[in-house]
């Protein structure tokens, strides 16, 4: 099924490692495409494929002029290709649905939390065809789709997944006879020398073809008051159309970043000297808590290398959530334990330490009781002194002195970083939200988390990529997380970091770490 509804048609791309298993597959699913199905559909082969199709740097270039020239734009992609190990990581970057078939079943487990995945135990190529078409024909979608449900029906039978019934079969040959060859087994054998070249991929050409778009006409946001001169796209490069499509916009920026050693990122943090990084927001749900518990967990795992230590700050007094975060124990000792010891003169309590012995804990309890600026800055030089980096949590408020408690905190923190981390989601609300705490005056180094839509349609929408353009100018960096909402509810009912379910946002917490290292210093006043 179409994950999103407002594209227009299937390209379903055949990644087997045989290349004569995959022209076979392609020809089978072409032949059985319903002639009258209004949904356009063609069925390709790339040159390369398996895993090396997302995860080989050095074939991006020839995968890019391929993919622009055969898949068309409006499509949205299917991919049917083998487990692997770690594919489940690049499957998280990328585009589209995915058929992955696993010959050992205890892997299917490494896909439970990517919805877009339909994995299923393999025993030849013909039970791809098998699952494509039992998921695209009219028993599922109840009207007439890429495939009809007598052929569906067969393949199954054909498969042993289901009992021949007569009316099936009678059904599929008023269709179409032509698929009397199939065998229960085996694709159909193409023998190597009459293997159509990779270049050659123009199979039986599908009925209904796939509808030009026009181009997309920028129009921004009306409701933010900046540049209306501002054209819609990522800075640097013009916006994609839906036109025409290139695999490295569909594989996003999975290829984009490629982490540093732990040791040079241990030194550069470490070489900046003590950095206090705030992350902040005006809006809630963007997901501030898990971007600071795994910049503090990246941050943690490699100063441990070279005996140094960071730490994590609950700096939300009115919502503190930390503890679940990070699965804390409920006797641990709070800031405000730390700040009444550093007031008075006494010994701090000492912190409790999560995921790795150099990551110091420092979560909150709730209470109404307001922080004043010299506590504040009494407890940042408490953690200069101790760690290397100083992640601070806090509140859904924009800094202000004046506005009560938990703007108070946030102004004072804000006083005293070195760096700022801004998370925004791809809505109106939450892109305005950003930007108006951008607007405050006086902010340190700030970098935008920005939490790329997992819908294309949402993604390339003309206000988006406005937002992203305007954060782009006011930003100093701006660094794409991919949208993982699943395994970040996972990780809150578990009491677990986000990072220990999701490859991709791990990923995405180690670029933010990397970027926060780079970052110029703050001249404090």
């Amino acid at each position: 099924m179409l994950d999103d509804p407002d594209q227009s048609g299937y390209a379903f791309l055949i990644l087997l490692d045989d290349a004569g298993d995959s022209h076979a597959l392609a020809q089978l699913l072409t032949r059985l495409r319903h002639p009258e199905s209004p949904i356009p559909s063609v069925f390709l082969v790339p040159p390369t494929r398996g895993l090396d199709f997302f995860s080989e740097p050095g074939r991006q270039r020839e995968l890019d002029a391929w993919w622009s020239a055969e898949v068309p734009g409006a499509a949205h992609p299917v991919y049917l290709v083998m487990d692997a190990e770690g594919l489940e990581g690049w499957l998280q970057g990328v585009d589209g649905t995915f058929y992955v078939g696993v010959r050992d079943a205890a892997r299917l487990s490494a896909y439970a939390t990517e919805p877009r995945a339909r994995p299923f135990t393999w025993a030849g190529p013909l039970d791809f065809a098998l699952a494509v078409m039992q998921d695209h024909s009219a028993a599922r979608s109840g009207g007439l789709d890429v495939f009809d449900q007598a052929d569906a029906l067969r393949m199954a039978a054909l498969g042993g997944r289901l009992a021949l019934r007569p009316e099936a079969t009678e059904g599929a040959a008023r269709v179409r006879p032509a698929a009397a060859d199939l065998r229960p087994s085996t694709l159909p054998v193409v023998p190597s020398a009459a293997r159509p070249p990779t270049r050659s991929l123009a199979m039986a050409p599908p009925a209904t073809a796939f509808p030009s778009s026009p181009p997309v006409a920028p129009s921004g946001p009306s409701d933010r008051r900046y540049s209306p001169s501002v054209s819609a796209g990522r800075a640097g490069s013009a916006p994609r159309q839906p036109g025409g499509g290139a695999l490295s916009a569909v594989l996003r920026s999975r290829r984009a970043f490629h982490p540093r050693s732990d040791a040079d990122l241990a030194q550069q943090l470490a070489g900046r000297g003590p950095t206090i990084v705030v992350i902040g927001s005006r809006k809630g749900g963007v997901g501030k808590t898990s971007f600071a518990a795994g910049i503090a967990i990246a941050a943690g795992t490699v100063l441990d290398r070279i005996g140094h230590m960071a730490c994590i700050v609950d700096a939300n007094i009115a919502n503190p959530d930390a503890w679940g975060q990070m699965n804390l124990p409920p006797e641990a000792a709070t800031v405000r334990d730390t700040v009444a010891a550093l007031l008075s003169s006494r010994d701090t309590p000492p912190p409790v330490h999560a995921t790795t012995p150099a990551l110091a804990c420092y979560p909150e309890v709730r209470d109404p009781i307001e922080y004043s600026r010299t506590a504040i800055r009494r407890l940042a030089e408490h953690l200069r002194r101790r760690y290397t980096l100083i992640v601070i949590d806090m509140s859904n408020r924009l800094p202000d002195p004046t506005a009560g408690p938990e703007a108070a905190v946030a102004a004072y923190w804000l006083e005293v970083a070195d760096a700022l981390v801004l998370p925004t989601a791809s809505a109106r609300a939450d892109f305005n939200g950003a930007l108006d705490y951008l607007d405050v005056g006086g902010l340190p180094p700030t970098v935008v988390a920005y939490i790329v839509a997992t819908s294309r349609r949402l993604r390339d929408n003309p206000a988006t990529l406005e937002y992203v353009r305007a954060l782009h100018q006011r930003a100093l960096r701006v660094v794409e997380v991919p949208d993982d909402a699943n395994a970040v509810r996972l990780a809150g009912m578990e009491g677990v970091p986000v990072e220990q379910l999701s490859s991709r946002l791990r990923l995405a917490y180690r670029e933010l770490t990397e970027v926060i290292a780079a970052m110029p210093r703050r001249v404090q006043a």
